[in-house]
């Protein structure tokens, strides 16, 4: 009896992550992974201002367009990393990617909007074109504008074995 109790309490908890898999999906974040969640609310960011701006009759959009057009590759291959982040091999891992887009950008569509932060937000769109691709120097321009956004399920932990191993790539690289 004990032995039916047991495997009806293991079946109940395997059941019960199955339903939680779709809103945990994403799981911890590893660093590229983080990379890209960062580009893209980057994206989302310029992306809302532009239109704020536009509203207002500061018109950015050329600035924002210099941006997709020069790093176009590097935001599609984040958004592919966004993708594979979310994927559970349905329509939910779709949802959940929509849904993280989604939010990225709405969280900036409340935010003031004057004169001054288009020409901010123009320049940064700029730096960002001048970078061509380089997610470092991406990164750079995000990280000037705000915080990185939220990861559901959180980044995940670095061993010091990882952060060994990726100083001797970097000097082999050299």
């Amino acid at each position: 009896m004990r032995h039916q109790v047991l495997k009806a309490a293991a079946g109940l908890a395997a059941a019960a992550l199955l339903v939680a898999a779709p809103a945990e999906a994403a799981g911890c974040w590893k660093a590229e992974g983080a990379a890209a969640a960062k580009l893209r609310d980057l994206q989302s960011r310029l992306m809302v201002a532009t239109l704020r701006c536009r509203a207002i009759g500061a018109d950015i959009e050329a600035s924002y367009g210099n941006f997709v057009r020069s790093n176009r590759q590097t935001i599609q291959a984040a958004n592919d990393l966004l993708k594979s982040q979310f994927a559970t091999g349905d329509k939910a891992g779709e949802r959940a990617y929509d849904s993280f887009a989604t939010a990225l950008a709405n969280q900036y569509g409340g935010d003031p909007t004057t004169e001054e932060l288009c020409h901010g937000f123009a320049a940064a769109a700029e730096d960002a074109a001048s970078a061509g691709g380089d997610l470092a120097n991406l990164l750079t321009v995000a990280e000037r504008l705000g915080p990185p956004p939220a990861l559901p399920g959180g980044q995940c932990p670095v061993s010091f074995a990882a952060m060994m191993h990726a100083a001797v790539d970097t000097v082999a690289e050299r």
